[in-house]
């Protein structure tokens, strides 16, 4: 309780070491898939140690006449900076930032398009591909609908990407519904966006509207197995599938699926895209936990424009985990990415991770 308040502040988070082993090439802090070098064919193992993603989280609660007013900020340090020779030091970077009243939502944090039913605990950072994966500001609000569901509609900020002159006109609009149960649980979500370009290329139709449409469960085999499943497909949907997202040009040289480009005829064309993940996790004990999980981006851009773009993104983690104290926990993981060019180019990359996590 703040003195001379009615609020209440709770300060959380974790401090956490990862130590990485690339099998094939430097992948860098996290496994980032679309990050993979096609044109090195070498195997060039590497090591690092990071503890950049140590996270602290400020929340607090306030009484008054019309509920509860919550807020939440949370950081971490992959905001870039320091070196590896001297002090390694990071910048804090924004995770979280919202306030919260009566069921509205208002700030940044998570995507109202977002999968958190089949969203698997890895070691690694960034996790599968093909999973729904944003945090941006936006104004939401949720209505409880009774038996473990609810109902959700946001506007959020749209940040489109991928082509020339591209302009902001309208925030994405999304809409999603939600159930939980001792049984397992389930999401629908449905993202509608509007695009425009200014570039001088566009000499017919500058607008476009993009769409997307998320369907994702969980199901409690026994009181220890769960299996989980997602699936995301849109047109333009771009940047919402984790890892799909691209330099923001129109050229060959773009390395994403993108979300739009304009065509022969000058007119703006939106991009098919499409993301999968499944997954299994086992509580072996109290203490011990494994999980399996695979996912898989596609995208339909055309070959001839975008020779360089990736066609196909896949990983596998092989997640493990033990308690040996409430706040303490040990992960160990091996991982698989995959990578494939609309021109045939391919690279792939095996990690072994250890990490320690001391919560607060």
């Amino acid at each position: 309780m703040v003195p001379g308040t009615n609020t209440t502040v709770t300060i959380g988070g974790y401090v956490k070491l990862d130590m990485i082993y690339d099998f094939d090439q430097d992948m860098g802090d996290s496994l980032f898939v679309a990050g993979l070098d096609t044109a090195n064919s070498e195997s060039d193992p590497s090591f690092r140690a990071h503890a950049q993603q140590s996270r602290v989280r400020i929340k607090t609660t306030t009484p008054t006449d019309v509920g509860d007013v919550k807020t939440t900020v949370e950081g971490d340090f992959f905001g870039g900076g320091g070196n590896e020779i001297f002090s390694n030091s990071r910048g804090l970077r924004l995770r979280h930032a919202y306030g919260e009243l009566n069921g509205l939502l208002a700030g940044q944090t998570w995507t109202n398009f977002m999968q958190f039913t089949a969203y698997p605990s890895t070691v690694d950072f960034d996790g599968p591909v093909g999973v729904s994966f944003i945090r941006q500001a936006q104004l939401r609000y949720t209505m409880p609908l009774g038996g473990g569901a609810n109902f959700s509609v946001s506007a959020e900020n749209p940040e489109t990407t991928g082509f020339d002159g591209s302009r902001d006109n309208a925030p994405d609009l999304t809409a999603k519904y939600k159930w939980a149960g001792s049984a397992g649980g389930i999401e629908v979500a449905g993202l509608a966006r509007s695009f425009q370009t200014d570039s001088a290329a566009a000499t017919g139709d500058d607008n476009a509207f993009g769409y997307g449409v998320l369907v994702a469960g969980r199901l409690n085999l026994t009181d220890t197995t769960t299996v989980m499943a997602g699936a995301i497909f849109g047109d333009g949907v771009g940047r919402y599938i984790y890892s799909s997202f691209s330099n923001n040009d129109s050229s060959a040289s773009r390395t994403g699926i993108g979300e739009a480009y304009v065509d022969a005829n000058g007119n703006l064309e939106t991009i098919e895209a499409y993301g999968a993940n499944v997954a299994i996790s086992q509580q072996w004990t109290p203490k011990f936990s494994s999980g399996l999980s695979y996912g898989r981006v596609e995208g339909d851009q055309p070959e001839d424009l975008f020779p360089n773009s990736f066609e196909t993104l896949q990983s596998v983690h092989f997640s493990n985990f033990y308690k040996i104290a409430d706040p303490v926990t040990l992960g160990l993981e091996l991982s698989f990415a995959d990578k494939e060019l609309a021109n045939g180019e391919s690279a792939d990359n095996t990690r072994l991770q250890l990490a320690a996590q001391f919560d607060f």
